[in-house]
């Protein structure tokens, strides 16, 4: 009985690992594919808000539990302002860097968020975010952010940029909602009908945005393609 509860439990979380590439994962990839650019790695975050039974329990106790169900250990750091007060958990394990989060404000509202960053391509994508959704879904509606990262081997125009935004937002039938194009970088945020989540922006749903500009760390150009907005430093 319990090996059959435990390949039940496998075979649901790779269901659930199909569903999240078909919903966000696959268009989100048929986007950074059209671009050409090199998988470095990907940046998940995750968050909920919990209800008012949250209080039952302190920030420590709560981001304790989130390390219990994701694998993860490490210290507790706890910091408060004047508006808020934050407990986490940093670990990185096999390549992959999570950040565990349990934050109160000053209002009562409390938060649980899940950051997870792959830097090995994109190993790990789909059971990373997997892993996120099934682990915040019993605590409230999970709000989801996925940015893929990668680069290109040669510097490019504001016009080529400008061009690699056009593609990837072609390749996902995506319209523009807004954009900045500056002599540093091109950042385009836009909607396509293939990811069925969306944020807004401006009065405007939003779940695509595609960002690129010259890495002198890197030394090389960096692509971001993100929903439903990119989340991280470009």
């Amino acid at each position: 009985m319990k090996n059959g509860l435990w390949v039940l439990a496998v075979a649901i979380l790779v269901w659930m690992g199909a569903s999240v590439r078909a919903a966000v994962i696959s268009p989100l990839m048929t986007a950074f594919q059209a671009t050409k650019a090199t998988p470095q790695g990907f940046s998940i975050n995750g968050w909920v808000e919990m209800a008012g039974t949250a209080r039952g329990m302190s920030l420590r106790q709560w981001v304790n539990k989130l390390a219990t169900q994701s694998h993860v250990t490490g210290t507790v750091q706890q910091t408060q302002g004047t508006d808020y007060q934050k407990a986490d958990i940093h670990a990185t394990i096999a390549g992959f860097k999570t950040e565990l989060i349990a934050e109160r404000l000053a209002s009562g509202a409390t938060y649980l968020v899940i950051d997870r960053v792959g830097s090995q391509g994109f190993h790990g994508l789909s059971e990373s975010t997997a892993l996120v959704r099934r682990i915040l879904a019993p605590y409230g509606a999970v709000h989801l952010s996925l940015t893929l990262q990668g680069t290109l081997p040669h510097p490019l125009t504001v016009s080529q940029e400008e061009s690699l935004v056009n593609q990837a937002f072609r390749a996902v039938g995506a319209s523009r909602v807004n954009g900045i194009q500056t002599p540093q970088y091109v950042s385009v945020a836009g909607y396509t009908a293939f990811i069925h989540s969306h944020d807004s922006l401006q009065g405007h749903a939003v779940n695509l945005q595609v960002a690129t500009n010259y890495n002198t760390y890197w030394d090389e150009e960096q692509v971001d393609v993100g929903t439903p907005l990119v989340t991280v430093t470009y």
